[in-house]
């Protein structure tokens, strides 16, 4: 099949919803209960749970980053066949952010798989972003929402059409940091996407000394300092601009590249 012509789909960002403004003026809360990394299938609950747009200091350390997506004509099948079709190409990737993506490869090409799930889940994204004005160099690490107590069932019952889950690391380190949710709940017109971030929760990936250093690197106060306020408000600016860019021309893209009316 030949490659898409992307230029009818790079387009300019607009500017990111009035009420994740309003939680980046707020700063970080303190005087919440943010939802721990055990407790994610709370995500299935209906509903809204009490911060959907902000940032949150757990008191262990741990940063929490939640961003609440409207993505009408959007399915999760779309979403599924997006995480396994743009990892292989940096011009894919720089449509979702076209200011901060800079470019993305993949531990393993899966793009002869059929399954838009098996092209991603277990596989491994290398990144260069910007989040704020620091670049990063991530690896986003695919895994199954099993992982994180999201069972199928569970998924089905709450009309949740696909759950992308991931443990990040610092590329080029020895440290993996943190893990991102991205549950996309059908509504009428298309599907709402809500995604967490839990930052902090630091794996130091070496042998004889990793479990020793993880320990020390997750009491709250090193917590605090791996993982600062502003990351965690940047981080939430980030993740409301490329999801509501994506979520003006994936269903588009999505049509084109699998040939459907």
């Amino acid at each position: 099949m030949p490659e898409l012509d992307l230029r009818a789909f790079q387009s300019e960002m607009r500017p990111i919803p009035e009420r994740v403004k309003e939680a980046l003026a707020r700063g970080v809360r303190r005087d919440s209960e943010p939802l721990g990394l055990a407790q994610a299938s709370r995500l299935l609950e209906p509903g809204h749970l009490p911060v959907e747009d902000g940032v949150e200091r757990h008191p262990e350390g741990m940063l929490v980053v939640s961003v609440r997506t409207e993505m009408p004509g959007v399915t999760g099948e779309m979403i599924d066949w997006w995480f396994g079709w743009h990892l292989t190409s940096s011009e894919r990737y720089r449509l979702w952010h076209p200011k901060a993506h800079l470019k993305a490869t993949v531990k393993e090409d899966r793009s002869h798989l059929p399954g838009n799930r098996e092209r991603y889940v277990g596989n491994v994204s290398y990144v260069d972003e910007y989040i704020g004005d620091e670049l990063m160099k991530l690896s986003i690490e695919f895994a199954n929402p099993g992982v994180y107590g999201l069972t199928a069932d569970g998924l089905a019952r709450a009309n949740v059409g696909t759950a992308v889950c991931a443990r990040t690391a610092f590329r080029g380190t020895p440290l993996a940091v943190g893990h991102l949710i991205h549950l996309i709940r059908h509504v009428e017109g298309g599907c709402e996407m809500r995604s967490r971030f839990w930052l902090g929760d630091v794996r130091v990936r070496l042998p004889v000394l990793g479990d020793a250093l993880s320990r020390l690197a997750n009491l709250p106060p090193l917590r605090r300092r791996v993982m600062p306020d502003h990351l965690g408000l940047n981080l939430l600016a980030h993740c409301a601009e490329e999801m509501n860019h994506l979520a003006r021309f994936l269903p588009a893209l999505y049509r084109q590249a699998n040939g459907t009316p």
